[in-house]
């Protein structure tokens, strides 16, 4: 009778340990991809506003690549 006591007592153990693996898995799964979501999001809104900042200098750009055409233009007319 003594030996199946310590058995009883180690197959409880076991129990709980793969029983708690089991839950503790899935949250950890849950916990990871809501931290990667949040994460994207707040990267997706860097891209953004990354993206809006090149737009705005290359609009830019041109505005005064035009302006120094024009600029050009009227140097070009009034020598001739």
């Amino acid at each position: 009778m003594n030996s199946t006591v310590p058995t009883a007592k180690k197959s409880k153990k076991k129990l709980f340990l793969l029983l708690s693996l089991g839950l503790l898995i899935p949250v950890l799964l849950i916990a990871i991809a809501f931290f990667a979501i949040k994460n994207d999001a707040e990267n997706q809104k860097e891209y953004d506003r990354i993206r809006q900042q090149q737009a705005e200098r290359i609009e830019l750009q041109k505005q005064q690549q035009k302006i120094q055409q024009a600029i050009d233009q009227q140097q070009k007319h009034s020598e001739s």
